[in-house]
């Protein structure tokens, strides 16, 4: 007997959870659905719990025993939430000004679903950012190098590898490399929140 797999388990636990709601809706035992259903109480008991895929004959008569159609006892499985891979090797590049060449930036994931994004910009000094606003929240971490982080009105810091700034996107700011070096810094982008 072949162990079934985990999807297959997650299936006949939303099923026996479908088919326990619907008996305890209508009042019946264990002992009542398993006669009309022309099962053994245990057998019951095991899909009930999970431990046991119905055939589609007895799925068909827990239906007839239950008074709905066989259909209503199939759960519905959501697909799984998608996972996504972006390998170094094959990324995609783009300049942040077009005019500039010193700064590309790579999407790494974009979850516009959930209001995150994380892109992952490569700086070459000297260089002097655009000033840049938006709604929701922004976090700056540091992967190399040091990059000068000033917030308009607010001030300014140096930041070094593993430092992280967080701030309200409507702050009005920029990044800066004084000198030669480089950088990686991962910009991280919260849409604000809605409530509803």
């Amino acid at each position: 007997m072949s162990t079934p797999s985990s999807a297959e388990s997650a299936i006949g636990a939303a099923l026996g959870r479908v088919v326990r709601a619907a008996r305890t809706e209508r009042g019946l035992s264990m002992r009542a659905l398993a006669a009309a259903a022309e099962i053994s109480q245990p057998f019951l008991s095991q899909i009930e719990s999970g431990q046991t895929m119905p055939s589609v004959v007895t799925l068909f008569r827990l239906a007839k025993g239950l008074g709905i159609s066989p259909s209503e006892l199939l759960p519905s499985v959501a697909d799984p939430e998608p996972i996504y891979l972006t390998r170094g090797a094959d990324a995609v590049r783009v300049r942040v000004m077009e005019s500039d060449e010193r700064a590309t930036s790579r999407v790494l994931s974009s979850g516009s679903a959930r209001g995150a994004n994380v892109q992952e910009y490569h700086l070459v000094g000297p260089y002097l950012g655009d000033w840049f606003e938006s709604d929701g929240e922004i976090t700056s971490y540091v992967v190399d190098g040091v990059v000068t982080a000033t917030i308009e009105g607010r001030g300014e810091w140096d930041l070094g590898p593993g430092d992280a700034l967080w701030h309200p996107g409507a702050l009005r700011n920029r990044w800066e490399i004084r000198g030669d070096g480089t950088a990686t810094v991962l910009l991280v982008y919260a849409s604000a929140r809605t409530e509803t």
